[in-house]
Order: C-alpha cells, then sequence, then structure tokens
C-alpha cells in the first residue's frame, strides 16, 4: 500500500512541478494561494509536499 501512495505521490510532485515551471512562464495561472505567500511560493510547497510523502513510502524499503 506505501508504494502505491508512494507512486502517486511522486507523479503529482511531478505534476506541480511541471505546473510550476509553466506557471513561472505564464503559460498557465498559478491557483494556490496561501495568506502572506507568493503563489510561486504555494506551488513549490505543494511540490515539496508530494515530494516528502513520496521519500516516506520508499523509506526504509526491503
Amino acid at each position: 500500500m506505501k508504494k502505491k501512495i508512494g507512486k502517486a505521490a511522486l507523479f503529482l510532485a511531478l505534476l506541480s512541478v511541471i505546473w510550476l515551471l509553466l506557471g513561472m512562464a505564464n503559460v498557465v495561472p498559478l491557483l494556490i494561494e496561501l495568506p502572506n505567500e507568493s503563489s510561486v511560493r504555494a506551488h513549490a510547497s505543494i511540490a515539496v509536499i508530494f515530494l516528502l510523502i513520496g521519500s516516506w513510502a520508499f523509506w526504509n524499503e526491503e
């Protein structure tokens, strides 16, 4: 089950990084807004959260 969660989280992290890069190039709008944070930083935070979940899922895997 952890492997499935990890694969899904890594896929979502990849999508969020692509969305972040396209948003920085003004190709797509950056949709996520957090109070007192820029939209670029909010999108980068989402990518980092997904990467953390993905790394947790593959931690100590045998």
